[in-house]
This record gives C-alpha cells, structure tokens and sequence, in this order.
C-alpha cells in the first residue's frame, strides 16, 4: 500500500455498439511528490498527475467521498499486450486532503 491523494475518479460502463459487448472501465487520478532536483541550479518542486486503471467496482465504494481524499492504494504490475503497467487493486481511504 502507498498513501496517495486522490484528485478523482472516473466510472464508465455500458455495451459497446460496436461489438455488443458489456464494458466497465475505472479509471484514478493521483498526484505524486516530484523528486527533489539532483543538481544545484536545477527545481523540482510540487507535484504531478498519475493516472491508473482500476475496477469500476473499487472506485464505485469511494464515489460519495469529497475529493481531494488521502488513501492507502494498493497497486499491483500487469503485462497488458507487452506492456508493463501498473493497476489499482484496492483502495482504502483515510482523510480528507489538506
């Protein structure tokens, strides 16, 4: 688990016209800490955006929560079509962020 900062979240679901099939897609957007500058004269301040897959489900006990939200989220490494990504496999909110 890594505690994370929630900006917010992401829920889509139907049945795709195209092949009829069902779909549910969720999707977490997180803020990270930048890494402080390794040279003198360089800066590195604030934050940057993360973007993670997750189910829909995961997302959908979190819904009525006000964001932004520190929580505990728990990711796990996938190969998708040879591509290493990271997914959320749980998501455990602690507070409201400051």
């Amino acid at each position: 688990m890594t505690k994370r900062t929630i900006e917010g979240i992401e829920v889509s679901e139907g049945v795709s016209k195209k092949t009829g099939n069902a779909y549910s897609i969720g999707t977490l957007y997180t803020t990270t800490e930048l890494a402080p500058a390794r040279n003198p004269d360089d800066i590195a301040l604030g934050r940057s955006g993360d973007k993670f897959q997750c189910d829909a489900a995961i997302l959908k006990r979190i819904k009525h929560l006000s964001f932004p939200l520190l929580a505990d989220v728990e990711t796990k490494e996938v190969m998708r079509y040879g591509v290493r990504e990271l997914v959320v496999v749980d998501v455990k909110p602690l507070a409201v962020a400051k």
